[in-house]
């Protein structure tokens, strides 16, 4: 009876962490409220899938470089990798 306390007690905790992770991952529409080293500071060191998995795939790639584009109410959000695929920098303009 106490192992099985124990398993559902884990159980729940982790469900609790994973879900409060998944939470706390910013929303596109919070970052392009943020200036460029805002929004760079808060994707800092996340990876091309955690970005992907929460933002969906990018509109566009960069040629030339290691990124993507996310287009979003009218703004531009362009994330550079380094070769880890984690978050570098993050450039938010105007869509033109």
């Amino acid at each position: 009876m106490k192992n099985k306390i124990t398993v559902i007690l884990v159980l729940l905790m982790t469900a609790v962490i994973l879900f409060s992770c998944a939470a706390s991952f910013p929303k596109k529409e919070d970052i392009i409220t943020l200036s460029s080293e805002e929004a760079t500071k808060a994707l800092k060191d996340k990876t091309e899938k955690e970005i992907n998995d929460n933002w969906g795939e990018p509109d566009g790639m960069l040629s030339g470089f290691y990124g993507d584009i996310y287009d979003y109410n009218g703004k531009r959000i362009v994330i550079y990798y380094d070769a880890d695929s984690k978050v570098t920098d993050v450039l938010i303009s105007d869509k033109q």
